[in-house]
């Protein structure tokens, strides 16, 4: 009887340990789907950025997430796995903000790392870790880096969200170019900024759309700048919006006393100054 006892209780420790064995092989394996899907998500809005603005001179990825427990313990979790150096201590707006940043990417063209972690409530906090190039972005090392990110979220079980807005100029055509790629902006008088900065993001939606379906959603003008949100399904970000889902914004902005104008695209919406 003792003898298959203990056959026993040894066959129900490796029935835990095949089951414990196979959760953990689940999760590793969703894992990697999960990072899998963002990489691949975030070359189709690399690919989609680059119809629009050709020459980018900004790029802004940021993560971001809610969670509960401790601030600091989580901050210096966070800054480790992510290869930064521990956290430091600041207040923004009234809420006590751990703060760690550095660079990732070839020293000819890094890509700017920061985390922030606010602690909201007792024993809540928002996590926002932010990826930043400039004109000469190392693309394989900023998908690395979205890459990295996602992971670390996942290992310590933040269900983050991202985001990312890219930025360049449209500056104005040469005289004697049969093809212009944008509207002639030179010798605008004031009164006429709203109508070409509408007449760019137009020559814009019109190239674009030849790129994915897209529908307009929201439309707001107002001095020099013009903006439109859209729906476009097939991108992989999107937001909700009163009874729609918006995928892409993108926004012309003429700058004062300036012949060329900013070009500003976010998916699923614009997150930096346009």
């Amino acid at each position: 009887m003792k003898r298959w006892m203990n056959i026993g209780v040894i066959a129900i420790a490796m029935i835990i340990l095949i089951g414990v064995t196979q959760v953990y092989a689940t999760n590793v394996e969703v894992e990697k789907k999960a990072s899998g899907t963002e990489v691949a998500g975030l070359e189709q809005l690399l690919h989609t950025a680059d119809a629009v603005i050709k020459h980018a001179d900004q790029w802004v990825i940021k993560w971001q997430v809610a969670g509960q427990g401790d601030a600091r313990t989580q901050a210096d979790k966070l800054a480790a796995d992510l290869g930064l150096e521990a956290p430091v201590q600041d207040v923004q707006t009234g809420h006590i903000v751990y703060r760690s940043e550095g660079n990732v990417g070839v020293s000819e063209s890094p890509i700017g790392l920061l985390l922030n972690v606010a602690s909201t409530e007792q024993d809540e906090y928002y996590v926002i870790v932010q990826l930043a190039g400039g004109a000469e972005l190392d693309r394989q090392a900023l998908l690395a880096s979205h890459e990295q990110v996602g992971e670390v979220m996942n290992k310590l079980g933040l269900r983050a969200s991202w985001n990312m807005s890219v930025q360049g100029k449209l500056s104005k055509m040469s005289k004697g170019n049969g093809n212009p790629s944008t509207i002639d902006i030179s010798n605008m008088a004031q009164a006429g900024v709203e109508r070409k900065a509408g007449e760019q993001l137009a020559a814009l939606e019109g190239k674009l759309s030849g790129e994915l379906e897209m529908v307009a959603i929201e439309r707001y003008e107002d001095g020099a700048t013009a903006s439109v949100s859209y729906q476009a399904s097939e991108l992989p970000l999107e937001i909700q919006s009163g009874a729609h889902l918006l995928n892409m914004q993108l926004a012309v902005h003429q700058v004062s006393g300036q012949d060329d104008a900013r070009v500003t695209v976010g998916f699923p919406v614009i997150t930096i100054e346009y």
